[in-house]
């Protein structure tokens, strides 16, 4: 090719180029934008994008196309982090999603990689809030005869421990990867890890039969790493669960999840090495060499009996000095599970707890707060967010109003059958 035809060449190039390029720009946020929009069903839920309260819903924020569509040029302005939804309305259960996908890697045509970027799974979402009471359905089962090694029920043999709890272990899938869960009530409730389902709004949950079940996400404990889904359907098969203490050092425990790189319902068995604290970690743990790898998060620990003694946990735990440990793994005590499902089960017997007399007659209590949302605790008890009406037992109760940032609020209330009170906790100092 003569020089001349080497430039034109050249030039025409340049200008594909430049074209591409100012094409890319004219689509640039400063042309070319669409909306956010959130709806919640009811609507005038508080809408928080990673930690900042925006406004309420229905909510619309002008939003760079980008954001939805992604674009290959450089002059296109990216979303460059995860958007993180929270939803709260007095009196429903909050919920947290992830908004984005990624991380992806955002490579140029001309193959230059310029870091990661994240792309809105829609531009619209839509989302139906529920009530603890329409979400959590039936009762859950607590094995009080476990609550001291001395009473322990006949242990089982592994065989038999996996045949009945197995079918009422899970798998769940998420557009993120998978984990490990279980059921816990007939009513379709199941637990898992929290980091399985964090930002979710959904997932897929597969027994071990192959059926597969929607399954909403429906609480995740701030603190601890416990989240609860709920299936759609009926007549689950669930597991019981026991107190921490039913297991000690040198007790048999058998671990069921579904490994990333194994077999559905794979089962691992072991010996406790310890139960109690950990640094850096709340709640209650449970040592145990009974292997427990990637996707076994959020799988039921079993004791001798065949009932839940903690959640599996699969993280990166360290030595001291950095070092991975080795040959032991983790599990959250079902005693921390206990006090999490007692916020929404206020007649489930916790292990160990004495029968108290039923009272007879009931009187009506009205509880507000100068803080909505605050949650209300009665008899130890999480039942709501205020302001809101019970019907209590004719007797004494304890009655406590916490805000989010912790300031707590106590009354020793004497109901009597058939009375009206109104109790205003005041929590702003």
């Amino acid at each position: 090719m003569r020089p001349s035809s080497q430039l034109s060449v050249r030039i025409a190039l340049r200008l594909v180029l430049v074209s591409v390029a100012l094409d890319s720009f004219i689509s640039s946020p400063a042309c070319a934008k669409t909306y956010l929009t959130i709806v919640s069903q009811p609507a005038g839920a508080s809408v928080e994008l990673d930690g900042i309260v925006v406004g309420t819903t229905p909510y619309s924020e002008e939003i760079p196309s980008s954001y939805v569509k992604g674009g290959k040029s450089v002059f296109t302005r990216f979303l460059r982090h995860q958007i993180h939804l929270r939803l709260s309305l007095s009196g429903y259960l909050t919920k947290e999603v992830d908004l984005a996908e990624g991380p992806t890697p955002f490579v140029t045509l001309n193959g230059v990689n310029h870091g990661d970027i994240w792309i809105l799974k829609s531009d619209s979402f839509n989302f139906k809030l529920e009530t603890a009471a329409t979400a959590f359905t039936g009762n859950v089962q607590v094995s009080l005869s476990n609550a001291a090694p001395a009473t322990l029920k006949p242990p089982m043999a592994t065989e038999e421990i996996v045949s009945l709890a197995g079918p009422a272990v899970l798998v769940l899938r998420t557009a993120e990867g998978t984990g490990s869960g279980f059921l816990v009530g007939s009513s379709g409730v199941a637990v898992t890890n929290a980091h399985v389902a964090r930002g979710q709004s959904e997932l897929t949950a597969v027994c071990v039969n192959g059926q597969s079940f929607q399954a909403k996400v429906v609480y995740i404990d701030p603190a601890l790493d416990i989240a609860l889904v709920k299936l759609e359907g009926s007549d689950f098969p669930h597991l019981q669960l026991a107190d921490a203490a039913s297991v000690r050092p040198g007790s048999s425990v058998v671990a069921i999840g579904t490994p990333s790189k194994g077999f559905q319902n794979s089962v691992t068995k072991g010996v406790v090495g310890g139960v109690g604290p950990m640094p850096g970690e709340p709640g209650t743990w449970i040592q145990t060499d009974a292997a427990i790898n990637p996707g076994n998060s959020g799988g039921p620990l079993l004791n001798s009996a065949g009932d839940v003694v903690g959640i599996t946990t699969q993280k990166p735990f360290v030595s001291s000095d950095g070092r991975p440990l080795q040959g032991i793994g983790f599990a959250l005590s079902s005693n921390d599970l206990l006090s999490v499902l007692g916020r929404f089960y206020p007649n489930m017997t916790s292990p160990g707890a004495a029968h108290q007399t039923e009272h007879r007659g009931k009187g009506k209590v009205s509880i507000t707060s100068d803080i909505d949302g605050a949650d209300i605790t009665i008899d130890a008890r999480f039942v709501g967010n205020a302001p809101a009406v019970f019907s209590l037992p004719a007797g004494l109760h304890k009655i406590e109003v916490k805000a989010p940032d912790g300031t707590e609020w106590h009354r020793d209330l004497e109901v009597l059958e058939d009375s009206e009170v109104s109790l205003r906790a005041v929590l702003r100092k």
